[in-house]
């Protein structure tokens, strides 16, 4: 057992692109992305054992709080327990202490939110409990628990290909952003289901097209030759989807504008902080409903 509590951030992953093929004799998408990370994001702590007293291993350790915590479980198929239980697995030893969860990402949103808190914990847990796996034994853990994470087992900006598994790290310009969700359901099953039944499938390799991306017109110019390939199957499945994605185009702040992953997330690029700021008041005041950051990516 050892003691302190310790605490670590859950970065909203962004996919600023995402090729994806079409399905392999297994159902799975070999794909291709731009995935980049904000600086900020959902809390993951491992809180002292002294403090919370001893764990009944047949009860779950999670606490979730948050703005988003109320929709979700803290059973064993959160992506949290799912990581600390191949954790367990993987180095012979039960948890004695709780995790707690604040979750202020939306639930189920396209930015990697589950897998990004899996991630955080499974660093926590090395650090505490094993700190010499190594970064091999770690990151197989992590890709047991779903496609995104490895990736968000890092953090780091990165192309991804294969299913996601295959990380080539990339520097990236900090850029300003905004981030959007409306908050309505966006199925990833549903989302890939609606890209087959489309059957529009397109050649997925831009990374050798990138170059260096030393600026942020050096990533947009770049960004515009991409798609992501998820965006019109979910605005079948969400309208919503293209009303926002129309509005943050139609402002003078916004550089570019796509949808995150299977959605619902839309992201705008920015060329300064306070004009994402600025971009941020006029979304809040558009939808009121919605779930609304600025933020810096990269």
């Amino acid at each position: 057992m050892r003691s302190g509590t310790a605490r670590t951030l859950a970065p909203a992953k962004v996919n600023l692109y995402l090729h994806v093929a079409a399905p392999d004799s297994r159902g799975y998408h070999p794909l291709q992305s731009l995935v980049v990370f904000a600086d900020f994001g959902d809390e993951v702590a491992l809180l002292d054992a002294n403090s919370t007293g001893s764990i009944d291993p047949f009860k779950a350790p999670l606490n979730i709080d948050g703005p988003f915590g109320a929709g979700l479980g803290a059973g064993e198929d959160n992506l949290v327990m799912k990581a600390v239980r191949r954790f367990e697995a993987a180095c012979g030893i039960m948890i004695d202490r709780h995790i707690h969860l604040t979750k202020t990402l939306p639930i189920a949103s396209g930015i990697g939110g589950g897998s990004a808190d899996a991630g955080a914990v499974l660093q926590l847990l090395r650090k505490t409990y094993a700190p010499d796996m190594s970064d091999a034994a770690l990151a197989a853990i992590a890709g047991g628990i779903g496609a995104d994470g490895i990736m968000c087992l890092w953090s780091r900006s990165s192309f991804a290909e294969g299913y996601g598994e295959v990380l080539t790290p990339v520097d990236v310009p900090s850029v300003p952003a905004v981030l959007i969700n409306p908050l309505v359901e966006c199925s990833t099953a549903r989302v890939y289901g609606g890209y087959d039944a489309l059957g529009a499938f397109g050649e997925i390799d831009a990374m050798r097209s990138f170059g260096k991306l030393s600026t942020i017109d050096h990533l947009v110019t770049a960004l515009s030759r991409t798609r992501n390939d998820l965006q019109r199957p979910a605005i079948q499945l969400q309208p919503v989807i293209a009303d926002v994605l129309t509005v943050l185009e139609a402002q003078p702040q916004t550089l570019f504008a796509r949808m995150s992953g299977s959605g619902a997330t839309c992201f705008a690029l920015c060329r300064t902080a306070a004009e994402a700021e600025a971009l941020s008041v006029i979304l809040r005041d558009v939808y009121p409903a919605a779930w609304v950051r600025s933020c810096r990516l990269g």
